[in-house]
């Protein structure tokens, strides 16, 4: 779960930095990202397992355009793909060990 929570605010703080160069309606579009991704992770720190599946849905979209981008030959793409994917497996597996735990009770 820690790995998750770092990566978050990783992505916040780059969409953050990138908007500070944008311009126009693609500056807001990544402020709100950037607000997303960090209350995301303030969300799973407090342990709130609603936050958990919203950023599992949010971060499965999320990893789907970033795999149709680099298809497309945006490799500044594979990147986001990377973290995503570390994102995911992280989360997915702390339902796993929650499952495990349940099952030997």
């Amino acid at each position: 779960m820690k790995v998750a929570v770092y990566l978050l605010f990783l992505q916040s703080f780059f969409l953050l930095y990138y908007s500070a160069s944008a311009f126009g309606s693609e500056r807001y579009m990544l402020l709100i990202f950037g607000l997303l991704n960090f209350l995301l992770a303030w969300g799973i720190v407090r342990g709130e397992s609603r936050a958990i599946k919203i950023t599992i849905a949010y971060k499965g979209i999320d990893f789907f355009f970033a795999l149709l981008m680099l298809m497309g030959g945006a490799t500044f793409q594979s990147l986001n793909a990377a973290i995503d994917l570390a994102i995911l497996h992280d989360l997915i597996g702390l339902f796993g060990k929650k499952e495990e735990s349940t099952e030997e009770s």
